[in-house]
């Protein structure tokens, strides 16, 4: 496996998840608002009572499922990013899918933020890919391919990402099977949540095609 799509080492991923809890850094949301029968199923009081670091997967799970939908708003989602995104890149299994996370990304308009916190995203999203690609290949010397590639791609067509430089990455020669993997399944085996990136998609398929 080349060094440009091998696992990121810890401390690359320490540092990007540093990096956003440093730019978002910010006081516990006083309360968040919502329709009261779902900020009561949301489990809001443990969100705002439990430290932001020690807030699990399973907490955020609702939270991030609802936002923006039925509960909360841009300002207590900027508070939790740096938790969720942190759970996302160190325990995915513990954490809502990368489609949906990044997509509530794009609908909290993170292009319109700071250049710092612009920066902090990028940084966050280029590491996180290329830790999805590392696994994705280590499965594929196991015999199978995860999904996990698609759903970074997924997610950051839905936040509004152009996807030339990570598509451009599966060219590699030791990206050919994840590359195989996504030719194989299009277009009638992916993520269901492209339908909501209809510009990532097409950019997809023109490269899948080609």
């Amino acid at each position: 496996m080349s060094s440009a799509l091998s696992l990121p080492n810890k401390a690359q991923i320490r540092n990007v998840v540093e990096e956003i809890y440093r730019q978002f850094a910010a006081p516990t949301p006083v309360a968040i608002e919502g329709c009261p029968c779902c900020v009561a199923t949301r489990g809001v009081d443990v969100l705002l009572t439990t430290s932001l670091r020690d807030l699990t997967g399973q907490a955020l799970w609702r939270y991030v499922s609802g936002v923006f939908y039925t509960v909360g708003s841009v300002q207590d989602f900027r508070y939790f990013l740096p938790r969720i995104l942190e759970i996302a890149i160190d325990d995915p299994e513990n954490s809502i899918d990368a489609e949906i996370v990044l997509g509530k990304v794009g609908l909290a308009k993170w292009q319109s933020w700071s250049q710092g916190e612009q920066d902090a995203i990028k940084g966050f999203v280029e590491v996180w890919f290329d830790r999805a690609l590392g696994h994705d290949l280590l499965a594929s010397v196991e015999g199978t391919v995860g999904w996990e590639t698609e759903g970074i791609l997924c997610g950051a067509a839905r936040a509004g990402f152009p996807l030339a430089p990570w598509l451009a990455r599966l060219r590699e020669p030791v990206a050919a099977p994840v590359l195989a993997d996504l030719k194989g399944r299009f277009p009638n085996d992916l993520s269901g949540f492209w339908q909501d990136a209809p510009a990532g998609l097409k950019e997809l398929a023109a490269y899948l095609t080609e």
